[in-house]
Parts: structure tokens; C-alpha cells; sequence
């Protein structure tokens, strides 16, 4: 007898652990915005409300002291774009513009990485905003996120125009209406600051 009700137990189990559980359909079912890829990732400055970035920005992950710094002889800058939806079968563009006043009046810049060349020691450098022209060359104002991709970029051409010393330049961007997609409006900033030592 004990040993029937021990197999019923069992028997009973092995259903109930093998029932079924209904799928839930897991769909974007808001509106696809865009939003700036390190802003997601990295803290906000107290004083701008967003991040002012002193180093290269990575792609998908927060920067880290290893990161090269962002100076006046990197070329170009690549700042990646997220898509927050699905992906679309067309070209779409995102607006941007830039910010003309620095939120912030000096910043501290991290020893250069290793192996970045000319090195410089880590310093609080007095900001002013750059020039398009004379810091970097002028942007577009719209990136294109390409069909069923999930990210754009824009591209920023520093130019060395030689050393400044004890000078940073802030270039501020953000996201606006004016492209076929809307920014996302908690991520839709952010400033980098360009070390001209």
C-alpha cells in the first residue's frame, strides 16, 4: 500500500512538473527613439545633467582608465547611436545639433593611457567651447541609421591645430525632431572634452 501511494506521489509529480506554461509574447510596442550609446552607459556630470566624456567613447560598454584620452591628435571621434525598437526595412535619420555653451568651466583629465603618444601627466584643464573650423570640422547635423540595423554613428574630425596649455574644448551633442526619428529624451546629450595639451 505504501508503496502504491509513494508511486502516485511520483506519478503525480512527474505530470505537474511537465504541464505546460504559455509563451508570452515579448514585442516593442512603444514608439523607436534613439539615444546616444555612451549616455546610457557612463555618469552624468553634476554640473551638465549629462556626461562630459574625457576619454575615446566605447562601443556597449562604460569607459574605463585603460581607455585612451580624448585629445587633439585622434582624428576621427566615432560616437555610436542606438536604435530603441525594432528594426526598420529603410534608411532612417536622426537630427542633432550642436551645444554652444559649455555647462562646465575646467574638467580633470586622466594621466594618457599607455602607449598613447605623445603621453601627458593627469591635470584640471580650464574649458572653453570649440570652434567648428579650428577644433573639429563641421558637422552635418543628421546621422543615418542604415535598413535593419540597430545603429548609426556620428563621426567627429578632431583637428590639431597644435597645443593650448592648460586648455580643454568642449563639444557638446544633442539628439533633436529634425531627422525621421525621435531622440530618446533621457538620453539625448552628451560632451566631450577635447584635451588640447
Amino acid at each position: 500500500m505504501k508503496k502504491n501511494i509513494y508511486m502516485l506521489a511520483g506519478l503525480i509529480s512527474i505530470l505537474a512538473l511537465s504541464s505546460c506554461i504559455k509563451q508570452i509574447d515579448k514585442t516593442f510596442q512603444g514608439q523607436t527613439v534613439v539615444e546616444i550609446d555612451p549616455t546610457v552607459l557612463n555618469s552624468a556630470n553634476a554640473t551638465a545633467g549629462y556626461p562630459v566624456l574625457t576619454r575615446i567613447p566605447a562601443e556597449g560598454i562604460p569607459l574605463r582608465t585603460a581607455d585612451s584620452t580624448l585629445r587633439r591628435l585622434n582624428g576621427i571621434i566615432r560616437v555610436r547611436l542606438n536604435l530603441v525598437g525594432p528594426q526598420l526595412d529603410q534608411a532612417q535619420t536622426i537630427g542633432y545639433k550642436i551645444l554652444t555653451a559649455s555647462p562646465i568651466t575646467s574638467v580633470s583629465f586622466p594621466a594618457t593611457a599607455t602607449g598613447q603618444s605623445p603621453s601627458a601627466a593627469a591635470a584640471t584643464l580650464t574649458v572653453t567651447n570649440a570652434v567648428a573650423g579650428t577644433h573639429y570640422t563641421a558637422l552635418s547635423g543628421s546621422c543615418t541609421i542604415a535598413p535593419k540595423s540597430s545603429y548609426g554613428y556620428i563621426e567627429i574630425p578632431i583637428i590639431n591645430g597644435g597645443a593650448t596649455a592648460g586648455q580643454a574644448r568642449f563639444l557638446g551633442i544633442q539628439l533633436d525632431s529634425s531627422g525621421t526619428l525621435k531622440p530618446n529624451p533621457n538620453y539625448n546629450k552628451i560632451g566631450l572634452a577635447i584635451d588640447q595639451r
